[in-house]
């Protein structure tokens, strides 16, 4: 009885691994992108969602030409001050199954940037 439970087990193992492992393709990775063209309204609006801010505003070819922005010494106020050393914070603008997305580089943080068109930067 023990020797058909056990062969039972590794069976239902052997077939479930086989079930787990037929994926046709990789699961598609986040890869850095350039907006095809710019929109700095959404940009902004999706950069002060991330940071929990209101005021901060962008060039307007931001992502048009290089996929990393960096800010830096960014309070609540949006004011730098000298005697305040934030360390500058990072954003990646991010593709994948060509959705775009902003992500913050520390924290990790992502969301998408809806109603733009961007390509992978090479």
């Amino acid at each position: 009885m023990k020797n058909t439970l056990f062969i039972s087990s590794l069976a239902l193992c052997a077939l479930l691994s086989g079930c787990v492992s037929q994926h046709a393709e990789p699961t598609p990775k986040l890869q850095h992108a350039l907006l095809l063209a710019p929109n700095q309204s959404a940009v902004n609006k999706v950069i002060n969602t991330l940071m929990n801010m209101q005021n901060i505003t962008l060039d307007d070819d931001v992502f048009t030409i290089n996929s990393v922005v960096t800010l830096n010494n960014l309070n609540e106020n949006n004011i730098i001050k000298s005697h305040q050393l934030n360390p500058p914070d990072q954003f990646e603008l991010m593709i994948k199954n060509k959705q775009c997305f902003i992500r913050h580089v520390d924290s990790k943080a992502t969301q998408e940037l809806k109603g733009v068109e961007c390509v992978i930067n090479e």
